[in-house]
């Protein structure tokens, strides 16, 4: 995702430049309007017009429209200065999967808080061992040696029944263990090392206000109040969330529309999450890449207006969902 980000951002800022030199023969020049790449973490707001509702520039607001594109918000950065080695190993170590030619910065490390998140990494890992050893793999050891002496399908079905039963609180334990190692601790640790702010850039102005650079570390959001999926995956993995809205969905919203290019991000991200499954398994199935794409009638249906304005309701189907999920989709994978 990181590779795929560099080099597309870096793909269109060659083409905005090239655009640029030939405006130096107006006659023979494109008078496109300047398609202006999607900031990382941007959300358009009503009103706002993107690059397919801009009208026809002149040729003077053309030539600023392209300038701006090459320079970086923040105003240190200019295309191609940003391609060295530096700058690609500084956004390899960003923790983020959206390529800007510069991010705001705090003004250090703060090494107590860098040598907590190190120590807190550290003793999550081992409660995800704990957690594994003493009340997962115990229970698919024994589900799968009873599964290879059963021949009906109904006593398959007690036997998965079962194991999902009792492995309920441990995966949901592991996925909130997973989740906090991962976006509280090492995501935190590498903005430390990094000094990155990570305010999107359009919202620079307001990091000047905030020179520590601490609040604006969204790497998640507030998920376990999700009324529906789409919601959901918004919020639980914003770098995630971030990356598909800019290379995916802005990319392919003007050409085919709004709905087919939401129909587009979930295919690819179910796609995503399958081969991810499928290298830890070692096994090809669908349970996930399924069970995320029947995702998308569920939230039509909770988006009418009947089911829409039970918003406890709603979230309690989500955590029920949650709960139940975690726990079938990894014995199916195991033990199928």
């Amino acid at each position: 995702m990181k590779m795929h980000s560099y080099s597309f951002y870096n793909g269109h800022l060659s083409e905005t430049e090239r655009r640029l030199q030939a405006l130096d023969h107006p006659s023979t020049a494109s008078k496109a309007p300047a398609y202006q790449y999607p900031p990382a973490g941007h959300t358009p707001v009503a009103g706002e017009k993107g690059p397919e509702a801009s009208e026809k520039p002149d040729l003077a607001r053309l030539r600023e429209d392209l300038a701006i594109e090459l320079t970086s918000p923040i105003g240190n950065i200019t295309y191609p200065k940003n391609l060295t080695w530096s700058n690609y190993t500084d956004f390899l170590f960003c923790p983020t999967l959206c390529y800007e030619l510069e991010y705001p910065r705090t003004d250090g490390i703060v090494w107590s808080e860098l040598g907590y998140k190190v120590l807190a990494t550290f003793g999550v890992i081992f409660l995800l061992t704990i957690t594994s050893e003493e009340f997962i793999l115990p229970v698919m050891i024994e589900s799968a040696s009873r599964l290879e002496t059963v021949d009906s399908f109904s006593e398959t079905g007690l036997i998965l029944a079962e194991a999902i039963s009792m492995l309920l609180f441990p995966f949901m334990v592991t996925f909130l263990l997973v989740f906090l190692v991962i976006f509280e601790y090492v995501l935190g640790a590498f903005a430390e090392i990094t000094c990155k702010s990570l305010f999107p850039s359009h919202q620079f102005s307001r990091f000047a206000n905030n020179p520590t650079g601490f609040a604006d570390r969204h790497f998640y959001s507030d998920w376990w109040n999700s009324v529906d999926w789409l919601e959901f995956s918004r919020e639980w993995n914003i770098p995630v969330h971030h990356f598909f809205r800019r290379h995916v969905y802005s990319a392919s919203r003007p050409h085919i529309g709004r709905p087919m290019a939401t129909l587009i991000t979930f295919l690819i991200s179910a796609i995503g999450h399958e081969i991810v499954m499928a290298c830890i398994t070692k096994k090809i199935r669908g349970y996930g890449f399924l069970a995320q794409m029947s995702q998308l009638p569920i939230v039509m249906l909770q988006r009418t207006k009947w089911v829409s304005e039970r918003r406890v309701l709603n979230n309690v189907c989500f955590w029920c969902s949650m709960i139940l999920g975690l726990s079938m989709m990894c014995s199916l994978y195991v033990l199928c």
